[in-house]
């Protein structure tokens, strides 16, 4: 009994062809890893910004209310403004910072 012929489009295993598919299908794949990774990570770094923003804006009200303005504690307003204001910078220089892979433009 005679046996069938594979069709010539089909490819076999170490056919250079599946390899290219191959290579093409995973490079993909990679992409979409990559843009899933970057949305995430900028998505986080966006958060991370405004939660250091929210907690300056505390820092300035809790050292501006009377009650430790008017205190002794006076120090601690000073402490908590000045922590206020360097998250308040760093959040501004990383919520400024380009996404990764990319440069600030000139």
């Amino acid at each position: 009994m005679a046996q069938a012929k594979k069709p010539q489009e089909e490819e076999e295993p170490g056919d250079p062809r599946s390899l290219v598919q191959f290579g093409e299908q995973a490079r993909a794949l990679n992409e979409q890893i990559i843009e899933t990774l970057t949305k995430v990570g900028q998505d986080a770094l966006q958060r991370y910004v405004d939660w250091l923003q929210a907690v300056a804006e505390e820092q300035r009200t809790l050292a501006s209310s009377p009650q430790v303005s008017e205190s002794q504690m006076a120090w601690f307003a000073s402490m908590l403004k000045a922590q206020a204001d360097f998250n308040e910078q760093f959040a501004k220089m990383v919520g400024g910072m380009p996404p990764l892979g990319q440069q600030r433009p000139s």
